[in-house]
């Protein structure tokens, strides 16, 4: 008796009744979490500017660069750093929010005390793809350059989320 009673047990949990709910519409409420992520990647490290620059803007030792002289007087020259692939710094922003982009460049212990920061003398401009970069090519372009500064300047505001590269050419002025 016992083991028949088992079997309608086990039957019971089988063959009980389903519950089905039907509706023409209806809302189904599904919550998440996103973390923000961004990653960089920048394609070369160092700018080298050379050991062999001058204010007549002769051709410098580094092969990364182009001398560029001024045009009247003593202007001086402004060498352009084309990065190690010679077509400028390429700079890929990954992420999955809107994010915003500060620029800033830090002065080193060099011994010239005209070249600084803040007299201006290290420039840049950038280029967000698809758009074709072009470095300066005159003194005149160079100059209308960004400076940069030793504080932290906007450099993108509310950037929409994405993959977006970006193409950097750095200009530094000697006089």
């Amino acid at each position: 008796m016992t083991a028949g009673l088992a079997l309608i047990m086990t039957l019971g949990l089988f063959v009980g009744p389903v519950a089905t709910a039907r509706a023409e519409s209806g809302t189904v409420g599904v919550e998440a979490t996103s973390n923000a992520k961004i990653t960089i990647t920048i394609n070369d490290a160092t700018g080298n500017f050379g050991t062999t620059l001058e204010p007549e803007g002769e051709t410098s030792n580094s092969t990364e660069v182009v001398g560029i002289a001024g045009t009247s007087g003593n202007q001086g020259s402004y060498y352009v750093w084309k990065s190690s692939t010679g077509t400028g710094l390429k700079v890929t922003v990954k992420s999955n929010k809107a994010w915003n982009g500060t620029i800033a460049a830090s002065v080193n212990t060099g011994g010239a005390s005209s070249m600084t920061i803040a007299s201006g003398v290290l420039r840049y401009r950038y280029y967000e793809s698809p758009a074709t970069p072009a470095a300066p090519t005159s003194y005149a372009d160079a100059a209308d350059d960004t400076a940069f500064t030793t504080v932290a300047a906007t450099w993108q505001s509310n950037h929409a989320k994405g993959a977006t590269e970006f193409i950097f050419y750095y200009s530094l002025r000697l006089d």
